[in-house]
């Protein structure tokens, strides 16, 4: 098991050495869960190992306590294997001792080691993280675009072609070429994941383009671009969008963009999708039922979730509205495409709408369509989603991010099954089935006056609650399964199974992110993975730490900078990264509070700021305990229903997207 920080390493300190000295050397050490840089300084060796006293701590398996001490002598770093296990390989030949030479590839037990050289006036390659903490970067960043409505992306860089991919021969360059702003986090050995703050999409896909331009000696490089909130609004859709524009790219195209999530149409062929999945199929097969559409999967051992499907399966044959409830991630969507395809109106156009990814004011103009020069910008005539859903589905995915006037206009569209386009003043009949899902509390929108309760009438006409993961981890096997073919599909691996210990980690998680989490954490595993099976290693580190140390935050890697420090294994103070979120679940770990390379470091956290962090907290936990009905809440609480909404606006939870399904 690996775990990881970034180094704890001072910026004021760094910068007074850029002025003394000429030339600087750093070790770089890559891993599962990252990369430690440790400044090297003449005579002074860096132990690298799996415990403390050495200086670089990796908590991985394959290499020894003590593993192998680096030194620079004579402008040279020799390298010596400290009579370690799996022993040292300097550019694949093992070695008791050896120079290592910068760009050499210096292979301790299962992780890569290779040297920097700097010149005097280049910066240290400062902030490359961890994919767990790009991902409360990510969490936060979402709070913030949100709150002030700017956009963000998410790219994911990758080399193509074995020879020279691994990301030490690219990959600092990369963080050199971008802003100070920007964050960059390892994600395996040759794809990297950056996270750009306040950004365009032209700006986002001009950066990727500048970041995979071709450069001599290096690697081809692609990039899939997903920009928030157009192409996803949550952490788990956007970092799997991002990867699969990633995996579309190609050298011709290196760049390529997620499609905006606003309307994304699916048209089914017109053939039976919807038997039992267990009325046909070879003896012996398993008793779990499996469901497949356009790539995403839904397995189940749970008699709820099967029974939950079979009702949705037989709501298919008519066209009566569903609503879906469930939490971020639950498979809102995906059960929506198995009503569509089970229903007479599969072959015809199913259109998913995320109504949160459209601007407020072109939310009408998206749903109902509009005329020429309607409004400034409306060059021509613009058929609406339930135009050209005609005949099929429309999938209102986050109806309760509507407007108010969206929330009239779409009520009467509901009653009277025509629609008006923007500027226009004919109405035009629709044939189409609304299918409208949510992870808002509906029912509290409306006694908050937020959500109309007549058009909540009309959508919930059959109401399908979908369970969160943690409360059918029966199914964890099933899906976790699945998601590994797949994913050795997308990405031609070997990795044919799960360890057993890895799947014990899986069942033992959490997962606020839900089935979408637990995909991405299957497809970065098959990645890393080494063998012909995922090693509880190969999951990421919040999975491992939750199960290991459920109530106090982790435990980082740490390196020390051991020309400056006086007791060897000792490392600088620690200090909490500002914009630091709160974490989506109790059982969550909180990101590491290392200072970073690169960053000042934030001042203490206050007493006001740790108590408003453990009223959120148990704000949150009663609000789950009640089945997010506020009014119990209130009152295991003890305090006034109008203190909790107050509280509850304060703190932002309702736009952190914490909800569970009534």
């Amino acid at each position: 098991m690996a775990t990881t920080a970034p180094l704890s390493i001072k910026t004021g300190e760094l910068l007074q050495g850029a002025r003394s000295e000429k030339r600087r050397v750093l070790l770089l050490v890559y891993h599962h869960d990252g990369v430690e840089m440790a400044p090297m300084s003449p005579g002074v060796g860096v132990v690298v190992g799996r415990e403390a006293p050495a200086d670089v701590v990796i908590r991985d398996r394959s290499i020894s306590r003590r593993h192998a001490r680096f030194t620079l002598v004579g402008g040279e770093v020799v390298v010596e294997d400290l009579g370690s296990r799996n022993g040292t390989r300097i550019s694949g030949q093992r070695v008791e001792s050896g120079v290592v030479k910068a760009g050499d590839e210096v292979l301790l037990g299962g992780i890569v080691a290779s040297v920097h050289v700097l010149s005097g006036s280049e910066m240290p390659p400062f902030g490359l993280e961890g994919s767990d903490a790009l991902r409360f970067a990510l969490q936060a960043e979402i709070v913030r675009s949100r709150f002030f409505g700017r956009k963000f992306a998410l790219v994911v860089v990758r080399s193509l072609g074995a020879q020279a991919s691994h990301l030490r021969h690219w990959g600092l360059r990369v963080r050199e070429a971008l802003r100070p702003v920007d964050r960059v986090a390892f994600y395996s050995a040759d794809t990297l994941e950056i996270l750009l703050p306040e950004v365009t999409p032209e700006l986002a896909e001009e950066l990727a383009k500048a970041i995979v331009a071709r450069r001599e000696g290096e690697p081809v490089l692609v990039a899939g671009v997903a920009v928030s909130p157009d192409a996803a609004t949550s952490i788990d859709k956007l970092i799997e969008v991002s990867h699969e524009a990633s995996r579309s790219a190609t050298p011709a195209e290196p760049v390529r963009l997620a499609p905006p999530e606003g309307a994304l149409v699916y048209v089914t062929p017109k053939v039976d999708s919807t038997r039992p999945p267990d009325a046909a199929g070879p003896p012996g097969a398993p008793p779990e039922s499996q469901w497949e559409a356009n790539g995403h999967l839904l397995a189940t051992k749970s008699p709820l979730m099967r029974s939950l499907v079979e009702v949705a399966l037989r709501a298919a044959r008519s066209s009566i509205p569903v609503l879906l409830r469930g939490e971020t991630g639950t498979g809102k969507e995906v059960l929506a495409r198995f009503i569509h395809d089970g229903s007479p109106r599969r072959g015809e156009p199913l259109i998913c709408v995320n109504c949160g990814a459209i601007p407020a004011l072109l939310v009408e103009s998206t749903l109902f369509g509009h005329e020429r020069g309607a409004f400034t910008g409306a060059s021509q005539q613009h058929k609406g989603v339930f135009e050209a859903a005609a005949g099929g589905t429309v999938l209102l995915d986050e109806i309760g991010e509507l407007p108010a006037a969206a929330q009239a206009a779409l009520l009467r569209v509901l009653e009277t099954k025509r629609v008006t386009r923007v500027g226009a003043t004919k109405e035009l009949e629709v044939d189409v089935r609304v299918i409208a899902a949510t992870h808002r509390d509906l029912d509290a929108m409306c006694d908050a006056g937020t959500f109309r309760l007549d058009l909540l009438y009309r959508l919930n006409a059959m109401t399908l609650n979908i369970p969160p993961l943690r409360a059918r981890r029966d199914d964890i096997a099933t899906l976790a399964a699945g998601f590994l073919a797949q994913a050795n599909s997308a990405n031609i691996s070997r990795v044919q199974s799960l360890a057993p210990e890895a799947l014990a980690l899986l069942k033992c998680y959490s997962w606020p992110g839900n089935v979408r989490e637990l995909r991405n954490a299957i497809e970065r595993a098959v990645v890393i993975a080494e063998g012909d099976a995922i090693m509880a290693r190969d999951l990421p580190e919040r999975i491992r730490l939750a199960v290991t140390s459920p109530s106090s935050p982790p435990t980082p890697s740490r390196a020390v900078d051991v020309s400056r420090s006086s007791e060897p294994g000792v490392a600088p103070a620690l200090s909490q990264r500002a914009s630091e979120p709160l974490p989506s679940r109790p059982s969550e770990p909180l990101p590491p509070r290392a200072s970073e390379p690169g960053q000042a470091a934030a001042p203490a956290v206050g007493l006001k700021t740790r108590l408003e962090q453990i009223e959120a907290e148990l704000l949150l936990e009663a609000l789950r305990a009640s089945d997010w009905n506020q009014t119990e809440a209130a009152r295991r609480l003890e305090l006034p229903l109008r203190t909790l909404q107050h509280k509850i606006k304060v703190y932002g939870i309702k736009k952190l997207g914490y909800g569970v399904a009534r």
